[in-house]
């Protein structure tokens, strides 16, 4: 029987998609919460995501009609449409991590045991993963930073709305995926000082 405490693992390789990877020993329970925690907040996020993508479909009808119809384009469908669009791709990638549904190569990936996997995915995500999603905090946090303080706009519609909102997208995105990350890093320990094994409790 599952234990309700246990956040669901689910990984495309290292588990079956809604079956949770069970090792020996596993997490302890504190950090079992803090996996669960990190992985409803990114579930949450992509359901805040799915609400923008109505937004966005709202708008490009509103200026198809506007336009087609009654000959009048509106001054802000363009920025926002392309805003909209931005913040929906890079907010969607935490729960997507969340998921294992970004893309990656695994011709001899998925053919290792799932200790070797766990141990692979955990030197990616410290040595390579984190830090880059780190660079990308910064240098977003100081590019968002800079457009406010400037008072920068978008120079591509007379609408001209202000972009440090967009700008702070980046490091917002890179914020959630560190965080992601250490659920995702977790999991992998789970499994690489456990049996190795994976399936139902």
């Amino acid at each position: 029987m599952t234990d309700p405490q246990r956040p669901q693992y689910q990984d495309e390789l290292i588990g079956d998609f809604g079956t949770p990877i069970t090792g020996d020993p596993a997490l302890p329970v504190p950090l079992r919460r803090v996996v669960a925690a990190i992985d409803r907040g990114s579930e949450l996020i992509g359901y805040a995501v799915s609400v923008c993508i109505l937004f966005l479909t709202a708008v490009i009808i509103f200026e198809v009609i506007s336009r087609g119809v009654f000959g009048a384009p509106t001054m802000w469908a363009y920025d926002l449409s392309y805003m909209l669009y931005g913040t929906i791709f890079m907010l969607g990638a935490a729960v997507t991590l969340r998921f294992g549904g970004h893309i990656r190569t695994d011709i001899f990936f998925a053919k290792f045991p799932p200790r070797t996997q766990a141990a692979i995915d955990i030197a990616f995500y410290l040595l390579l993963f984190i830090p880059g999603m780190w660079l990308f905090l910064v240098v977003g946090y100081d590019k968002a930073l800079h457009a406010f303080v400037t008072g920068e706009r978008s120079g591509l519609s007379p609408w001209r709305p202000l972009l440090w909102p967009y700008r702070a997208v980046i490091p917002l995105t890179s914020l959630l995926l560190i965080v992601q990350a250490v659920s995702e890093i977790l999991k992998r320990v789970s499994v690489f000082y456990g049996s190795g094994q994976h399936g139902h409790e």
